[in-house]
């Protein structure tokens, strides 16, 4: 035995002598190089020893070789070695899991090839064919899909057949990701008509069969999978599993579960074979397997694969049972990971066991972050929003459930917060990014806002022209503004990276907010309360939080009854002229009383803060009325606005990042007005005329700049609005439709909503008079897509807005009477509640036209200064004038 050890400790050293010779031999050879001043080999010999023995730990090779680079390539034999590099290493990020830095690189792999000029570089096949797949992959669909185009124009340019296929059969890809199956199969036809290689074909039909998997087309999926295999003829293992994989999806939902099994237990063991043991596509089917074990009710089974399925992607993570749960520091943006968590928490909702669920489901979101954190495009995070909203649903419905069973409120506050993570994140981003760029100096920000807005005009331009009939469409010119979204997006890449690298505390972490933060900082006073909805697929879930009372939460079943309320309430004030509310005053008291009973909680304080979700967003609370009445006099209905004050928000979190950031009121705020009037009905738009009247009668009460006409230009908005704390525009607007974006109008041109993304802007109040600011096409978890929240995302601290097509004469009246309570130093949300109780007063006004229809339209979101607390400051400064004058007084007569 002795013998033996002695042999294999002699063996063991002979191989670290030898390991150690390569060492000291590969630093002599780099040394020389250097001292040669050979970059082009210094970098090839850096490659050469990586591919000696490829893995994970051997990436620092390449991390060692950038940072020793003494000097930028001159020769063109140097530049592509350095183009080279960065592909190489690129590649090999990917495949060991490192998406992120692998787009970097690719990203600098680009930039190289495009400021060289190195045209006999295959850029599509070893960089941007890549780069569009990592894009893909990480969700970013928009950027894959630009790139994915440019490629297919590179390649038809250079009459590359290959690539021109293959770049439509990765923008399939990229369509299957966005869940545009029907557009997939066109690209994945395209390319299967152009292909000559029956072999391709076997390729292209096996991801052709995927789609029709998702169309849950089960039995042409199958059929078309079949097909792929027959054209297999070399066997390619890559094709087998995906044909094997799509065929087990295909029978688990087809609920034969053994055949099912049987494909995808064929399909994880070519997975290992093509891609190696701890791929994703390995732990992508664990999971599909772990489901196939969850529909058959076989829940430890499940468990174990959602396990292999997450050691598979965290080789770190060493479980001691099926149920321990990772650590949220080994994590990275993968959505496979995602994926089994979300399974693993629905196995415990099965099974009973909520706390875990939720465990899973906190994992599940840490993991999201991750991913929202990899996204250059505003679409690709509201898209993740949407995929979020189910699993915030389903984390406050156990939440509910756990409150009922055990009466403990913390369960309450663990689902406002859960509410909380589906709300605005995506604008909360964008203002707390705002915020800390705002405060730095750093020329690389001035870039960066330069590169946004150059973004924001070219979404713009590229929607106007898919906008136009097909047949009148220029392609070539859309063509040019895809690739030039493409360059910008490419430099905002390679400056997010520097950014990321030099702050890295620009990423946004989602906080839990607590109940105590909302009583400190935002309910000042006793008689304020918060009330934030959460609009879920069966249930709108209600949460409560007052000064001096716990938490509450409860739920409004949405039957029939409840959201066709909702729907005629809202068609009611939707009619133009506010007809359909004057010919159905009977109607709408009985529809707003009904709303008013089952939306708000019976305990209301004075002033209520709303945090609105879906339809509700578009509910004007200050017309709902408080108790049944036959009364139909409009003047005389018990409105809520007549015993509250009511505000909005988008979150919970951004009102609480204003509180913390709040400017007081100040008489000296500096005020820019745009009237464009559109006299003689300028650009075919109606002429506003108490347009005039309104800017005339706010300048009695405002000092500033007021821009009336011709000089209201969408040019004087761009280079003005951003120096102004209070900016005001009289206008015609428009909330756009499905294909239309909202759009609000100046003299000379239409402001579109993509374009209003780019602006930088640093206003305290912003007062949109026109129609439909505050309304927009609903986005699950970031609410309606409007011009309101367009200017909030700019930059635009508070808000008035408008919720329908409101009255030119009726918005002149109320804006005014608004400007004059600021004036004289109520807040912002007073003096809108002011203006409306004072139109309600009015006696000037007929009883008709004081239908809500008329004055419930524009609505206040924002920061709150409650009234209560003006009013103790004016008393106090009343207080010590008076003191001050007794004693003046005393003094004289003494």
């Amino acid at each position: 035995m002795l013998k033996k050890a002695l042999f294999y400790v002699f063996v063991f050293s002979k191989l670290i002598a030898f390991a150690q010779k390569e060492d000291v031999n590969f630093t002599k050879k780099i040394d020389s190089l250097k001292q040669r001043d050979n970059l082009a080999e210094f970098i090839y010999v850096h490659l050469d020893k990586f591919a000696e023995n490829p893995s994970a730990k051997q990436l620092s090779i390449f991390s060692n070789l950038l940072s020793e680079l003494w000097r930028r390539p001159s020769s063109n034999n140097e530049k592509t070695a350095e183009v080279y590099l960065y592909v190489n290493y690129a590649y090999y990020l990917k495949k060991y899991g490192f998406i992120n830095k692998s787009i970097r690189n690719y990203e600098k792999a680009y930039e190289s090839y495009k400021k060289y000029k190195l045209h006999n570089f295959d850029i599509i096949e070893f960089c941007l064919k890549p780069l569009a797949n990592n894009y893909t992959r990480l969700g970013d669909v928009d950027r894959a899909e630009d790139i994915l185009k440019i490629t297919i124009e590179k390649a038809q340019k250079q009459k590359n057949e290959s690539q021109v296929i293959s770049g439509y059969f990765n923008l399939a890809a990229a369509f299957r990701t966005k869940g545009n199956f029907e557009g997939a199969i066109k690209h994945l036809e395209t390319a299967l008509k152009r292909s000559k290689s029956t072999q391709f074909k076997a390729k292209i039909l096996a991801d052709i069969a995927l789609n029709y998997l998702m169309l849950k087309a089960y039995d042409k999926a199958i059929k078309t999978a079949h097909k792929s295999s027959k054209f297999n003829r070399k066997k390619e293992k890559a094709i087998t599993l995906t044909n094997a994989k799509t065929l087990g999806m295909c029978f688990m939902q087809k609920e034969e579960t053994a055949k099912a099994l049987q494909h995808l237990t064929k399909a994880l063991k070519y997975a290992k074979e093509v891609f190696g043991n701890y791929d994703r596509e390995v732990a992508k089917i664990y999971n599909l397997i772990a489901n196939v074990y969850k529909k058959e009710m076989k829940f430890d089974l499940a468990l174990t694969y959602f396990q292999k399925a997450i050691t598979t992607l965290l080789p770190n993570f060493i479980p001691k049972t099926i149920i321990e749960n990772p650590s949220n520091n080994y994590f990275y943006p993968e959505n496979t990971l995602k994926e089994a968590l979300d399974g693993r928490a629905s196995v415990f909702i099965l099974k009973e066991d909520y706390e875990q669920a939720l465990k899973n489901f906190e994992l599940a979101f840490a993991v999201e972050e991750e991913l929202r954190a990899t996204y250059l495009t505003q679409n690709a995070k509201l898209v993740q929003q949407q995929e979020n909203r189910d699993r915030s649903e389903k984390c406050i419905e156990l939440c509910y459930y756990l409150f009922q069973k055990t009466g403990a409120k913390n369960w309450i506050e663990k689902g406002f917060n859960f509410s909380e993570r589906s709300k605005a994140v995506v604008l909360r981003e964008a203002k707390e990014y705002n915020a800390v760029n705002s405060s730095k100096t750093d020329q690389l920000f001035a870039v960066e806002k330069k590169l946004l807005f150059q973004k924001a005009q070219l979404n713009k331009r590229i929607v106007l022209e898919e906008l136009k009939p097909k047949e009148t469409i220029n392609v070539v010119q859309l063509a040019a503004l895809v690739e030039e979204r493409n360059e910008v997006l490419h430099s905002l890449q390679l400056i997010k990276t520097q950014l990321s690298e030099k702050y890295p505390n620009l990423k946004l972490n989602i906080e839990e907010i607590t109940v105590n933060q909302v009583k400190n900082q935002l309910l000042k006073t006793r008689e304020t309360q918060l009330i934030t909805y959460f609009d879920g697929k069966n249930e709108v879930f209600v949460f409560s939080i007052s000064k001096e009372e716990t938490i509450a939460m409860y739920k409004i079943i949405k039957d029939d009854i409840f959201t066709t309320a909702l729907k005629q309430l809202l068609h009611l004030f939707s009619e133009e002229r506010g007809t359909a509310i004057q010919n159905n005053v009977t109607a709408y008291t009985q529809l707003a009383f009904d709303l008013y009973d089952k939306l708000l909680p019976k305990k209301l304080k004075k002033n209520v803060i709303i945090v609105p979700d879906g339809l509700i967003s578009f509910i004007p609370f200050d017309a709902l009325i408080t108790k049944h009445t036959p009364i139909t006099n409009f003047e005389k209905l018990p409105y809520l606005i007549k015993t509250h004050k009511i505000s909005y928000a988008y979150s919970t979190a951004i009102l609480l990042r204003n509180s913390q950031s709040r400017n007081s009121h100040k008489s000296e705020d500096k005020f820019i007005g745009f009237f464009p009037v559109f006299e003689g009905n300028h650009r075919g738009l109606t002429a506003l005329k108490y347009t005039l009247k309104e800017a005339e009668s706010i300048k009695k009460l405002m000092e500033g700049t007021f821009l009336i006409s011709n000089e209201a230009t969408k040019l004087a908005f761009t280079q003005e609005a951003a120096n102004y704390q209070i900016i005001h525009l009289s206008t015609h607007a428009t909330a756009g439709d499905y294909n239309t974006p909202p759009a609000i109008e100046f003299f000379d041109e239409t402001l579109y909503l993509p374009e209003i993304y780019g602006y930088n802007l640093h206003a305290d109040l912003l007062v949109l008079s026109a129609c439909e600011t505050g309304i927009g096409m609903v986005r699950k978890g970031e609410g309606a897509m409007s011009l309101a929240r367009g200017f909030s995302y700019a930059g635009v601290k508070n808000l008035i807005v408008s919720l329908w097509k409101v009255n030119d004469k009726s918005t002149k009246t109320i804006l005014t009477t608004f400007y004059k309570s600021y004036a004289k130093g109520s807040s912002k949300s007073q003096a809108l509640h002011n203006s409306k109780l004072s139109y309600l007063k009015n006696t000037s006004i007929s009883p008709q036209k004081k239908s809500p229809y008329y004055w419930a339209g524009f609505v206040y979101i924002g920061e709150t200064t409650n009234q209560e607390q003006h009013t103790y400051f004016v008393f106090w400064i009343l207080a010590v004038f008076a003191l001050a004058i007794g004693s003046y007084l005393r003094l004289k007569k003494h």
